[in-house]
């Protein structure tokens, strides 16, 4: 296929490379000129523009950082809604609010074009393997057409609905992943006070019950005292304040997300935000006068 691909950094690189290796033709369009030299430097095609990506594309996707961007990206002069031929599809994989989604499902449907809201749950590593979820939501038809790419993208992927479903439950699973982190960091920190020893509390930890996917994952660099960036602190920020924004927009009370949104403010506050999101850890040991174990 004839794919446009928009936003080639932390993850839609390893997304976009996985549909070249694969076979697929793919031009692709990102304001950072490094970022463009990796796609190439994977088989893609660098385009001057957004246009230029849609130019004879049969889907264009993006994966981009916020509203903003989206805005920009999709609606602009030059943009891909008024880029993309009638009839194509256009699928985004970022983590947005709903509320700009509607305004881009609103352009698409103007312009003839089938709009995708295809936000994923995973970390680069899993990007990169090809294992991460796929959240869906849009019109049935263009996601029957794009299942075989979302199959080359994600280990599992799921339809949710015909308009913003899926951009309402990646914020809700981020808001658990990442209230998860604070409360790891505070139980880590108090059985270290109790006089745990870090490894072991760990190990223990992760083959408890409560030891998900997420702590699996994230026990063994924690372990190390490794916190290279999975996820940005900053990414954190903004997609917690969106959260917390979605659910004001609904009705529902969320005291707990607030507090964590504001944890992962403090963090980038004072200087952490390019860490991992777990550097909540550092923050609560540092409250808590507690050096490196």
């Amino acid at each position: 296929m004839k794919i446009g691909w928009i936003g080639t950094g932390q993850m839609g690189l390893p997304m976009s490379s996985i549909l070249i290796a694969a076979g697929h033709e793919v031009r692709g369009f990102d304001l950072d000129a490094d970022s463009l030299v990796r796609f190439s430097g994977a088989g893609g095609i660098p385009a001057e523009t957004i246009a230029a990506v849609c130019d004879g594309a049969e889907i264009v996707f993006s994966s981009i950082p916020d509203d903003k961007a989206l805005r920009r990206v999709a609606l602009m002069a030059g943009g891909v809604l008024p880029s993309l031929s009638r009839g194509g599809i256009y699928v985004d994989m970022s983590t947005v609010s709903p509320d700009v989604s509607r305004e881009v499902a609103l352009a698409a449907n103007q312009r003839g074009v089938a709009y995708l809201r295809a936000p994923v749950s995973g970390s680069v590593d899993l990007a990169a393997a090809g294992k991460l979820t796929v959240i869906v939501s849009g019109p049935e038809a263009a996601w029957k057409t794009c299942t075989p790419l979302f199959d080359l993208i994600g280990a599992k992927k799921f339809h949710v609905g015909e308009d913003e479903q899926a951009r309402y439950l990646k914020l809700v699973i981020n808001n658990m992943i990442h209230a998860t982190a604070v409360a790891m960091a505070e139980s880590l920190a108090v059985g270290r006070k109790g006089g745990l020893e870090w490894a072991q509390m760990l190990e223990v930890i992760a083959a408890s019950a409560i030891g998900s996917p997420l702590v699996q994952y994230k026990a063994p660099p924690l372990k190390a005292r490794d916190f290279s960036p999975a996820s940005f602190v900053t990414t954190s920020v903004k997609d917690q304040e969106l959260f917390v924004d979605a659910a004001e927009g609904v009705g529902v009370p969320v005291d707990i997300a607030a507090t964590v949104a504001g944890v992962f403010r403090e963090i980038v506050a004072d200087g952490d935000g390019r860490k991992d999101f777990f550097a909540t850890v550092l923050r609560t040991e540092k409250k808590a006068g507690l050096g490196e174990p």
